[in-house]
C-alpha cells in the first residue's frame, strides 16, 4: 500500500531542497531559528504516539550464493525449532594448467616421469576470526591467540562431519536471462542427488587454535640472536575446520590429469571436477557455525623423483585448489514453525511480531496503516507545518514469549530498511557516526540496538526523522518498511528471496546468521505501554504568534 500526501506548501518559503546536503544544511538552520521563535511565543513544541500497522511474513526460500559467509550445523533455536545448514562450494585451480614436480608433463613424457604421488590432502575452512594484538611473548613456533566469533550454540560439541564430491554444475550465468544475468540459487534447492563420493566422515570437534605447520628443513642462521629460524613455521593456518580428505581421489583427479584439458582452464576444471559438499549432523542439534568459506581451499601435499647433484632423491610440493571465487550455495532446511507462531502469520494486524535469520521470516510495517488515525494526523502536520524535530519506531521485546534470554534470543541489533524500494532508509545513509567501523558506536542516531537500559523494558529504538521528515514536508511517497535481523550491520545489500510464491528481497545479512526474537506488535491491548507504536517530536508555529 502506497499513500502519497500533496501539499506542504505551507513549509516551501522555509525550506528548498536540491540535495541532501542542503536539506540537512536547511533542517540546522530552522532549528537555529526556532530557538529565537520558542522565546517570542510564535511556535509549540510537542509529542505525540501513533499506532503503525505490522505485518509477519514468512520465508519459503532466499537466495543464498554471493554470501559472505556459510551456515553450517543444526541448531534448535529456542523460539523458532530446528534449522539444518549445509553448503556446496565450487574448488577452483590456483595456476591453471599447473606443472606438478619439476619438469612439465611434455617433458616427463620425452624424459621420464617423476611419479609425483599425493601423500595428504587437507581441506581448510576458517571461521571468522580476530588476531589478538599482544603476541610479543610468543615464542616463533607457538600459535597466536585468536577470538573466534559467530559459533552458535555449544561450542564443545561432538559431531558427525562429512565431506563429499559435488556433482551439480553451478553456472555462473542464467540462460533464462540468455546469460545476461547472474545464476541466483535458493536455500531450499535439495543437494543430496548430487552430493556422490565421500571424501571424509568422521566424528569432529572444533578447534580455536591456530595451526602452526613447521619446516622440517629450516635451520637457525647464527648470526641472528632475536629469532630462530628453526622455529619459523612454514605456515600458520587461522582457527576454522581442518580434515584430511580421501589421496586416492585426489590423485586420480589432479596429479594424474597433469598435462590434460580439464587443468588448462578454470572453465574447464569446474566442470570436471564441479565441487565439495559440506554437511554435519549435529546428534544434540546444538551447534551452529557462520565460516568463511571464501577463505577457504583444498591443501594437496605430495612427493615425486628428482636428480640433485645428478644423485636420486624425493622432494616435496604442495597445491591448492581455491573456494574463493566460484559459486557456493548455503542449503537450509528450517522445522516448522510452532502453531501459535504460524497463527500469527495469518493475521493482517500482528500482536507479537517474528523476524528470525536465515531462511527464516521479517516483519512488514506501514507508518501510515495504524489504528489511531495516523493519516488524519499525518495530513494535519502537513497544513499546520509540523517541522519533525526527532521521529522514532519503537519495538518492545515480548519477554513472555522467550523461553530463554541468549545472543540468539536477543539479537544486539536488528535492521530497519525501505522494503518497497529494497534499500536502506535515508537516516541509515545520513548518519554521520555509521562507517566508523567500531559496531557499538556506529550509527547511534539511526538505531537498532538492543537496549537492556530503559525502564520500560528490552526495546529497540529506530531513528526515522528523515523519512518522516520527507513524508510530510517532502510529498515524498510513504513506503512499506521491513525489519529483520542482521549479521553486519554496514551490509545493506538486498537479494530475491520467495514468500509464497511471490518474488521479494530481503537483506544480505539477515540470512548470515540465526537470531531471532519476539517482539510487541500494534494488535494489543490499548493500555499495554509496550505496543509498537511511533513516537513523534515536533515544532509547530503557533497560530497567534507575532511576525
Amino acid at each position: 500500500m502506497k499513500r502519497s500526501f500533496k501539499g506542504g506548501k505551507v513549509l516551501t518559503t522555509l525550506l528548498v531542497l536540491s540535495s541532501v546536503i542542503f536539506f540537512i544544511a536547511c533542517e540546522k538552520d530552522y532549528n537555529t531559528v526556532g530557538v529565537d521563535l520558542v522565546d517570542n511565543g510564535q511556535i509549540t513544541t510537542n509529542n505525540k504516539s501513533f499506532d503503525v500497522s505490522a505485518f509477519n511474513r514468512k520465508l519459503q526460500s532466499v537466495r543464498t550464493n554471493g554470501l559472505p559467509g556459510y551456515q553450517l550445523g543444526d541448531l534448535n533455536h529456542a523460539i523458532y525449532g530446528v534449522s539444518t545448514t549445509s553448503f556446496a562450494s565450487q574448488l577452483q585451480l590456483a595456476t591453471t594448467n599447473p606443472s606438478f614436480g619439476d619438469k612439465s608433463q611434455s617433458e616427463e613424457n620425452s624424459e621420464g616421469s617423476e611419479n609425483e604421488r599425493i601423500t595428504a590432502v587437507y581441506l581448510n575452512i576458517p571461521f571468522f576470526s580476530t588476531e589478538l594484538a599482544d603476541t610479543t611473548d610468543l615464542d616463533e613456533d607457538e600459535p597466536k591467540p585468536f577470538r573466534v566469533d559467530s559459533i552458535f550454540g555449544n561450542r564443545e560439541a561432538a559431531f558427525n562431519l562429512k565431506v563429499q564430491e559435488f556433482t551439480k554444475f553451478l553456472r555462473d550465468l542464467d540462460p533464462d536471462s540468455n546469460f545476461q544475468e547472474a545464476q541466483e540459487y535458493f536455500s531450499n534447492e535439495d543437494p543430496l542427488p548430487f552430493a556422490t563420493t565421500v571424501l571424509y566422515e568422521n566424528t569432529y570437534k572444533l578447534s580455536f587454535e591456530e595451526i602452526v605447520i613447521s619446516d622440517p628443513e629450516a635451520e637457525d642462521d647464527p648470526d641472528t640472536d632475536d629469532v630462530d629460524e628453526s622455529k619459523v613455521p612454514k605456515e600458520r593456518i587461522r582457527p576454522g575446520i581442518r580434515v584430511e580428505l580421501n589421496k586416492d581421489f585426489f590423485q586420480q583427479k589432479i596429479l594424474d590429469n597433469e598435462g590434460q584439458s580439464v587443468l588448462t582452464s578454470q572453465n574447464n576444471f569446474k566442470d570436471f571436477l564441479r565441487g565439495l559438499y559440506i554437511s554435519a549432523d549435529m546428534p544434540n542439534e546444538d551447534l551452529a557455525m557462520l565460516l568463511n568459506a571464501n577463505g577457504g581451499n583444498v591443501e594437496i601435499e605430495y612427493d615425486y623423483d628428482a636428480v640433485v647433484d645428478e644423485k636420486d632423491t624425493i622432494k616435496s610440493k604442495s597445491f591448492k585448489l581455491n573456494l574463493t571465487g566460484g559459486n557456493k550455495v548455503n542449503y537450509i532446511e528450517n522445522a516448522a514453525y510452532p502453531m501459535d507462531i504460524t497463527n500469527e502469520f495469518n493475521n493482517a494486524n500482528a500482536s507479537k511480531l517474528y523476524p528470525y535469520g536465515g531462511a527464516g521470516s521479517y516483519v512488514e510495517i506501514d507508518v501510515l496503516a495504524g489504528t489511531g488515525n495516523t493519516e488524519i494526523a499525518f495530513q494535519e502536520a502537513i497544513e499546520k507545518g509540523w517541522l519533525i524535530n526527532e521521529a522514532n519506531l519503537v519495538f518492545y521485546v515480548d519477554e513472555s514469549s522467550l523461553p530463554e534470554q541468549t545472543d540468539l534470543t536477543l539479537p544486539q541489533r536488528l535492521y530497519l530498511y525501505d522494503l518497497n524500494n529494497n534499500r536502506a532508509l535515508i537516516d541509515y545513509n545520513l548518519d554521520l557516526a555509521g562507517g566508523t567501523g567500531v559496531d557499538s558506536t556506529t550509527f547511534n542516531n539511526y538505531g537498532g540496538r538492543l537496549d537492556k537500559n530503559n525502564d520500560s523494558g528490552l526495546q529497540y529504538k529506530f531513528r526515522v526523522t528523515d523519512y518522516i521528515n520527507n513524508i510530510i514536508r517532502n510529498d515524498s511517497t510513504n513506503t512499506r518498511l521491513g525489519l529483520s535481523t542482521s549479521s553486519n550491520i554496514f551490509n545493506s545489500v538486498n537479494v530475491s528471496a520467495f514468500q509464497n510464491a511471490e518474488e521479494v528481497t530481503v537483506p544480505q545479512a539477515s540470512i548470515t546468521n540465526m537470531y531471532g526474537t519476539v517482539l510487541k506488535g500494534n494488535n494489543v491491548p490499548d493500555n499495554d505501554e509496550k505496543r509498537l507504536k511511533l513516537e513523534i517530536y515536533y515544532t509547530e508555529p503557533s497560530a497567534t504568534g507575532n511576525n
